[in-house]
This record gives structure tokens, sequence and C-alpha cells, in this order.
């Protein structure tokens, strides 16, 4: 790596299990001193307040993970010295010092299922439980029909003697953080995890169970509501919840449908005045849909089966009904 990652940095990763998770692998291995950091909950981009925080940051040089993030927040942390990326979503490559992302030099899916194990690889180190954790915030049950991957995580979870449904509980605790919106524990999580050694570390944290019996209740009663069908194989639901459950709500709905189908769900109560919008399924082309989005503003990412964007609530109507003709 760069000598200068041996300097004070900013780690900015995604919310999610996969995003904490490839930063505490980074910190294992980083020399430097970092500050950990993630976006405003819901954001694929950096905004105004994310700006004037990193600017008082003032760090030497930024590492960006699991996060596709769009030109204009690159742009904004070049300022502030190099910028090392390390991702698996679908996006342009930017010009930094380095942007490792295999799916966009065309690696499959399958051989790398999250940024953990992009990273993992990259530093030349054996898959651990980290590593694992990563794959299964992003793939859960999915997972088990990557035959590549399941060669790695079986091992892994006989020499834990844990079954893999222990995984999707740590999963589910860790992700309970951003879906009640505390960035705080986000940014101090990965500092606790780079010192996990077995998941009952995590397993046995409290405060992450307190949180999941109360979210899963909610969770549970939106993901069985009828759907709307708006067109041939794309069905929509529209929450009205101040809980970041809008991708875990679709992924629950889209999973337990037909691979033919499109899973459209919006949620307009999460941010006053933006709605978040979540689509999962046979997507036919997610690249042009975020790129619309990113080229009218908007903060938009996604992978190839998957779409997530913020967008104005009071242009909700006009904007969906683009995205829909091009669903």
């Amino acid at each position: 790596m760069s000598q200068a990652m041996d300097k004070p940095g900013l780690l900015l990763h995604h919310w999610d299990t996969d995003g904490m998770s490839s930063a505490a692998i980074l910190l294992r291995c980083l020399e430097g001193t970092y500050e950990t950091f993630t976006p405003m909950i819901g954001n694929y981009l950096l905004n105004d307040e994310d700006k004037e925080e990193i600017r008082a940051l003032n760090p030497d040089h930024t590492i960006v993970v699991d996060m596709a993030l769009p030109k204009d927040s690159i742009e904004f942390l070049k300022e502030f010295g190099e910028v090392h990326i390390f991702d698996h979503h679908l996006q342009h490559r930017h010009d930094v010092e380095l942007h490792h992302n295999p799916i966009i030099s065309g690696e499959s899916t399958k051989r790398f299922p999250s940024c953990s194990w992009v990273v993992t690889e990259y530093l030349e180190l054996e898959p651990g439980l980290l590593t694992l954790l990563g794959a299964f915030g992003d793939r859960e049950t999915k997972l088990k029909d990557n035959h590549h991957a399941m060669g790695v995580v079986k091992p892994l979870l006989d020499s834990f003697q844990v079954g893999f449904d222990d995984l999707l509980r740590c999963v589910y605790m860790m992700d309970t953080l951003h879906k009640l919106g505390n960035r705080k524990a986000i940014r101090e999580i990965p500092w606790f995890l780079m010192d996990v050694i077995h998941p009952r570390e995590i397993l046995a944290r409290e405060d992450l169970k307190d949180n999941l019996d109360r979210l899963e209740k909610t969770i549970e009663r939106e993901s069985k509501r009828q759907l709307n069908k708006l067109k041939e194989n794309l069905y929509s639901l529209r929450l009205e919840t101040p809980y970041n459950i809008i991708s875990t709500v679709t992924r629950r709905i889209s999973w337990n449908r037909s691979d033919n189908d499109i899973v459209m769900v919006t949620n307009p109560s999460f941010t006053d005045g933006e709605t978040q919008v979540y689509i999962r399924g046979a997507i036919p082309d997610s690249q042009e849909i975020i790129e619309y989005l990113r080229d009218m503003g908007h903060s938009a990412g996604g992978k190839s089966d998957v779409v997530g964007m913020v967008i104005p609530t009071e242009r909700e109507d006009e904007i969906l009904k683009e995205v829909v003709n091009r669903l």
C-alpha cells in the first residue's frame, strides 16, 4: 500500500455490516492513525454536513470502503490528499491513487460477494470471521447458492462451531445500528470488530440484542404487506417509518418472489423532505438508472440487481415515473 496510508487518515465506510467489517479488516493492517466515518445514513454521496465535518478533521488522505461515491464526492476528498477505494459496486473508475474494484474489471460477483472479500484478497489475507460477516451481510441466505463462497464459509463455520443462522444473527444485530440511525455507533464498531475473534463476542452484546428485538417486529410486519402491481413483474410497496429498514424489507420481499420480478419500496418518513427508494430484482440495466439519477444530482448507488436512491419527496412522482419506464 501507499506510504501515505501510514499517516493520519480518514477511513470512510458504508454503514452496513459489509462496510463495517471491511473497515475493521483494514484497521487490523494499517499503521497510521485513522478516523472512521460514515456519510449521512441513506445517502450515497457526501452532503454539505458530511463535507463540513471532514474539513474539520482535515485528513492527510482518505480510504473509501464499500461505497460507490459519485465523482464530485471523490473530487472533494482528493483535496485532502491521496484517495484509495476498495469496493464491489457498479461504478465508473475514479482517477485516484488506487481504485480496487474487481467487479468493474470484469470479475464475477460470485467470486467477490462482498467488499470484505475484496479487501481480504487484496491484502493477501486468509479469509476469516470479518470476511464472512461482510458476505453474510450482503447476500444473507443467497450465499448458500454461491458454491465458490461456501467452499470458504463452511470450514470457517465448522472451526467456530457455529451454524449459518448464527452468522446471520450477527449481521442482523450489527445492521440495527444503521436501521436506528446511530451514526456514532457505526463509526465506533469497526474498532470493536477488529479485535473480535469469535461470533459469540457479537452475539453477546446486549445493546445489539435489544435493538434487534425492537426492529424485528416492524420488519416482519412490513415485509408481509400487500404489494401494488405497477406493470408486468414490477411491484411496489410504500413504507411510513422512521427506521432505515428499507433495504431489509425490499430484500425479504424480493427473495421470496420469482427471480424475474422487480420490487420497488419507497419510504418518505426516514428524512424530512426526502424519499428513500430501494429496487431489487431482475433490473434490466441498473447502471443506466443510477447514472440517470446522479446526472440529475440525486444520491444513488447499487449493483446489477439493486438500486438505492434518495430523492426529493416533492419530485418523487415525476422521478419515479421515469425510473419505472426504465424497468
